[in-house]
């Protein structure tokens, strides 16, 4: 059972198969575990790496260090401590967030970008679903007030079958064992991210992976990543909502190894 320590920070990780090497970034109140279609048909020709962030799975809870800057820095410092030269990373919902910033902060090291369900935030722009009057206040206040019901209740909004997908209640287990104080304090952090002004900035090989149902994060944010990210390619999902790595794990995994080469 692996793991690495960074700023009094324990992280829960797998490091699997061999060759090229990718790092998979969880959403917001996961963990790990949501990319396992994904390591068993990678592994037998990438070296695979997936880890808890810091709050999430069996990493550790500290009350506090959940902005963006010391989650990336957590990923950051796990790469280093692994010995990896270069690696692709391929980030789900907040996790695309991370690894925006990740690809930022590391530069050449990163070999390509995978951005699944994503957008590059500015969630406070009046034309966001967010940005509606009093619509965080009322999800920050739910959240604090119930989080299992929260997570419950979201958690349908991830899957285009809603609460009829089989895959309903495991995710909800799953992301209720997420402590509240994390997810709320992680919530904080996407609503405040705005990584727009540095995505022409990012050059690198750049996969949108994207539901056409995603509830959660309209398809009009991957189309401005697609947009801004120089050469980034988007790839919409047809039977999918929030998650097309789960839902589409067949497709995903096809547009996936485009973007990553044999």
């Amino acid at each position: 059972m692996p793991f690495l320590s960074h700023a009094g920070v324990s992280l829960r990780y797998d490091r699997v198969g061999a060759g090229p090497a990718v790092l998979f970034i969880h959403g917001w109140a996961s963990n790990r575990t949501v990319w396992e279609r994904q390591v068993q048909v990678l592994r037998d020709r990438h070296t695979v790496l997936t880890v808890d962030l810091r709050g999430h799975g069996e990493s550790s809870h500290p009350r506090t260090g959940y902005s963006l800057d010391a989650l990336a820095g957590d990923l950051e410092h796990l790469v280093h401590g692994l010995g990896v030269p270069r690696l692709a990373v391929v980030g789900w919902s907040m996790g695309g967030l991370l690894a925006q910033e990740l690809a930022r902060r590391m530069g050449e090291r990163v070999s390509a970008l995978g951005l699944v369900s994503t957008t590059a935030g500015g969630f406070s722009d009046a034309n966001k679903p967010l940005a509606q009057p009093g619509r965080a206040a009322e999800m920050k206040a739910a959240l604090a007030a119930d989080f299992r019901g929260f997570v419950r209740d979201l958690a349908v909004s991830v899957f285009k079958e809603g609460a009829a997908s089989p895959l309903l209640p495991w995710l909800v287990s799953q992301m209720q064992k997420t402590p509240p104080h994390a997810a709320a304090a992680c919530f904080e952090t996407m609503l405040a991210a705005d990584l727009r002004p540095r995505l022409k900035k990012l050059k690198v090989p750049t996969a949108v992976l994207h539901g056409r149902h995603d509830a959660l994060t309209p398809l009009a944010g991957a189309e401005l990543l697609a947009k801004e990210i120089p050469g980034a390619r988007l790839t919409v999902f047809e039977a999918s909502g929030h998650a097309p790595h789960l839902e589409e794990p067949e497709a995903f995994n096809a547009a996936l190894a485009a973007l990553l080469g044999p």
